[in-house]
């Protein structure tokens, strides 16, 4: 054939063949997305964690606690806690014992539960796994103080449960318990009370788990807890770990978290203090009565002192019956002790009242007597005419002549004797006042550290 009617192709042009390469390229990248299994592109989805899940839980023995992450505990799971208290409240004196409401909070370490390894890609920086709790190994821990307890289930069951890529483990539970507090009353009403709030494996020993608190921050607190109690304040929470159980069966670790409680003293001071000064101060009217005034001193020296009883007995009904002395007590006692004092003194200036009015009479009598005899003795003896005194009058007794009369020491004994206890007896408790309130100001300062309390 010609040459002349050959035609020859014409090379591709630079722009056309950048085009189809660009276009071979996205091809490509659409192919190999579109084989990419779901689980495991860029964002994750719920299929993802499904299939991690699976794997985890395939060859999982809950049963068996995990292995050792290091020597350094000699094979014992390692479990961190840390606590939330939300709730304190109900502190019961007379049974010893307090309500808490509190997140408690354990993590450790299981190998077997690691995903990071198993070439997933992108994997979950954690799974929330709350509805497989039944398959994991999860740390025995118990409350040895613990009275009564229970898990919140409304609506759900709150607690969750967390593994991260590395294997580590994260348990959640919220609970509410009532723990038993043994308290110390000696220095009730000015008291502190420590009450202890502690950990335990039942089953496994120190060689198999070894508790320990969260280094950063082992107890928080929700604001606003500890003080709106009606009797108490929380004053400190601190953190130890000697408390390790010594039984027959093994040492089993422990955790101990102490709360520091003061009670709050404005409460008594109004309710106790302040009305038994009052009913003291009042049966010390009885020495400015008339000491002859018998009905209105011994009722009034009765009424006091019933009160006293009775104050006594409500406060008493509030507390424990104990064997050791407290100072409520002593201050109950003492302001007893004045009131029936008030009483006794009546009967003792009675008394004596009443001696020498017999000696009087009997004087008198003698000197009746012998004025008889020495009438009948005188003949012509002149009539005796005593002086006219019907134009006299008695001068009226000013309110300062009463007043000097009530502050000067007469001399008839049992006017003697209330005239003294009207100032001895208030001086002496003011004395006593002084001497409580210093002492117990120095033994509450003494017992407001936990050390004190043990």
């Amino acid at each position: 054939m010609d040459d002349r009617f050959s035609v020859k192709p014409k090379p591709p042009s630079k722009n056309a063949i950048m085009t189809l390469f660009s276009y071979l390229i996205i091809h490509h990248q659409l192919l190999l997305f579109l084989m990419v299994p779901v689980g495991i592109r860029g964002e994750y989805s719920m299929r993802s964690e499904q299939e991690i899940l699976n794997t985890l839980l395939k060859n999982y023995d809950m049963r068996v606690r995990p292995p050792p992450v290091n020597t350094s505990t000699e094979g014992a799971v390692n479990v961190r806690v840390n606590i939330m208290i939300r709730m304190l409240s109900k502190i019961d004196v007379v049974n010893m014992e307090y309500s808490i409401q509190l997140t408690f909070r354990e993590e450790w370490t299981d190998p077997r539960l690691a995903y990071e390894h198993l070439g997933f890609y992108n994997p979950p920086a954690f799974l929330t796994v709350p509805h497989v709790k039944k398959s994991l190994w999860i740390p025995d821990t118990f409350f040895p103080t613990e009275k009564a307890a229970h898990r919140h289930l409304i609506d759900m069951e709150n607690m969750f449960l967390r593994i991260h890529p590395d294997g580590k483990v994260l348990y959640s539970s919220r609970i509410s318990l009532t723990s038993s507090c043994p308290m110390r009353l000696q220095l009730y009403p000015l008291d502190y009370q420590s009450c202890n709030f502690d950990m335990v494996s039942y089953a496994h020993t120190m060689n198999d788990i070894m508790y320990e608190w969260d280094p950063v921050k082992p107890v928080q607190v929700k604001p606003g807890v500890g003080s709106d109690l009606p009797n108490f304040v929380l004053e400190n929470i601190t953190t130890n770990t000697d408390c390790t159980s010594h039984t027959n069966t093994g040492s089993y670790g422990c955790l101990r978290m102490n709360l520091l409680l003061k009670r709050q003293f404005s409460y008594y001071l109004v309710q106790l203090y302040a009305p038994t000064t009052m009913i003291v101060i009042v049966s010390w009217v009885s020495f400015w009565i008339d000491l002859h005034s018998t009905a209105g001193r011994v009722a009034l020296g009765v009424t006091t002192l019933l009160t006293m009883t009775t104050m006594q007995s409500a406060i008493n009904a509030k507390l424990p019956p104990v064997s050791y002395v407290k100072v409520v007590d002593v201050w109950l006692g003492a302001c007893q002790a004045f009131v029936f004092g008030a009483l006794l003194e009546y009967a003792f200036v009675s008394y004596q009242d009443s001696a020498r009015q017999n000696d009087r009479a009997r004087e008198k009598a003698a000197r009746k007597a012998q004025k008889r005899r020495e009438k009948l003795e005188m003949v012509d003896a002149e009539v005796y005419q005593p002086p006219c005194t019907c134009h006299t009058f008695e001068a009226r007794e000013t309110f300062r002549d009463k007043l000097r009369r009530y502050f000067t020491k007469p001399d008839y004994l049992p006017a003697k004797i209330d005239f003294y206890a009207r100032f001895v007896v208030p001086l002496a408790f003011l004395a006593f006042n002084i001497i409580y309130w210093v002492s117990c100001l120095i033994m509450s300062a003494n017992a407001s550290t936990p050390e004190s309390l043990v």
